[in-house]
């Protein structure tokens, strides 16, 4: 049954979203995106700037071999790329550009703690990557200038790609919905569905990618976790076997024995506070999304610095998981309520503190005169700040 492309008049509830389009449906929003955070967005010069920088991830991509060429690049690349029309493309860009980054916050309907990236692409006229499909969500956000997309009408999960290439560029044209998008429109892409986009005019293009991990990497993550704690670690010792399993046969007995061990710490609190951290962790290595500071703050310069600005608001980069904590719990580490995961570490969140987070993670600055709560919780705060989890606001903002 085939799936047509869904035109809302605005971006769709958080219920609705889940219950309609969520691995379901693509959609299409015309001028979605404030025009104040338009304006703010990274520039193809900028974006260029961006890509000879050693620790961004960049790849230029030519649409008539599909040869594809990985940065950083030098400006040379730039004065020899000419024709045929190409494609650059860079990665992680709300780490380094932070105006780019607000565009996040048009997406707090969806599971922002699954967020990736922002990956930026810029395209002469007629550039393209091919037609390709994701493993993973996408909201296109058309920046300046115009493409036509191709949308595949269904997922498609035996694909055929051109042999002899780098890039997997699908081997048959897409059936599906065709539109062409300008300036502030914003296309959702489920995972498996087929798109290709070709630039009619110069332009910039704003992938927000929310990309789940495979079973291997959860397994392989959470058992180094294990193995990095030993109480947690618990030893297979034979537990459930019967009569049928002697000798060299492994019974059905058995297999479901070993079944429930490897299920048991999965329900354990100490599970769920490490899915909070787990996702927290970037996936581009190469950037130390949250390196402490290299001027951290003692707990009363942190306090006199509060006092002093006013407030605390949360950078749209920034990457939280808020998950209730399970109870009971048998570790003093699952004190609070709630665990907070960020950069791979979980903190214990009581009640009281939870309405400051709350307020927090809306991204707006939280001052001590509407949030008298913040000199609560100086502790947590201080240690989120040197983590550049939090940045400090004046009080004239």
């Amino acid at each position: 049954m085939s799936t047509s492309l869904a035109a809302l008049d605005a971006l769709p509830s958080i219920v609705d979203f889940y219950a309609h389009y969520w691995n379901k449906r693509p959609f299409l929003v015309r001028d979605a995106i404030d025009q104040t955070v338009m304006d703010g967005l990274i520039t193809p010069d900028e974006l260029a700037g961006l890509s000879m920088e050693e620790t961004a991830r960049a790849r230029m991509v030519t649409g008539k071999d599909w040869a594809c060429q990985f940065g950083p690049f030098t400006e040379e690349d730039f004065n020899t790329a000419g024709k045929p029309p190409w494609s650059l493309l860079v990665q992680n860009v709300e780490q380094f550009h932070p105006d780019t980054a607000n565009l996040l916050r048009a997406f707090n309907f969806a599971p922002r703690w699954l967020m990736d990236d922002i990956m930026v692409s810029f395209s002469i006229k007629g550039g393209t990557i091919g037609g390709h499909i994701d493993s993973y969500h996408v909201f296109l956000v058309q920046g300046q200038g115009s493409r036509r997309w191709t949308i595949g009408r269904e997922p498609i999960i035996d694909e055929a790609y051109i042999d002899g290439l780098d890039l997997k560029i699908l081997k048959d044209p897409i059936d599906g919905n065709i539109v062409e998008v300008a300036s502030g429109d914003i296309l959702y892409i489920p995972p498996h569905f087929a798109h290709e986009g070709i630039t009619l005019d110069d332009a910039l293009t704003f992938s927000v990618g929310f990309l789940g991990p495979k079973l291997s990497e959860l397994y392989g993550a959470y058992g180094q976790h294990l193995a990095d704690h030993d109480a947690l670690d618990h030893r297979y010792v034979g537990e459930g076997l019967s009569a049928d399993s002697s000798g060299f046969t492994l019974s059905i007995d058995a297999v479901e024995a070993l079944r429930n061990h490897l299920g048991k710490p999965l329900s354990t609190p100490a599970f769920s506070e490490w899915l909070a951290a787990f996702f927290t962790g970037s996936t581009n290595e190469d950037i130390a999304q949250y390196s402490e500071r290299d001027d951290t703050l003692s707990l009363a310069a942190f306090t006199e610095a509060l006092q002093a600005r006013a407030g605390l608001i949360k950078p749209a980069h920034v990457k939280f998981a808020l998950t209730p904590s399970p109870t009971p719990s048998p570790t003093p580490s699952s004190a609070g309520a709630y665990s907070l995961g960020f950069d791979r570490e979980t903190f214990n969140i009581d009640d009281a503190a939870l309405a400051v987070i709350l307020s927090l993670m809306k991204e707006d600055a939280v001052t001590t005169s509407d949030t008298p709560e913040l000199l609560d919780h100086l502790d947590l705060l201080r240690t989120l700040y040197n983590h550049q989890a939090l940045e400090f606001i004046d009080r004239a903002t």
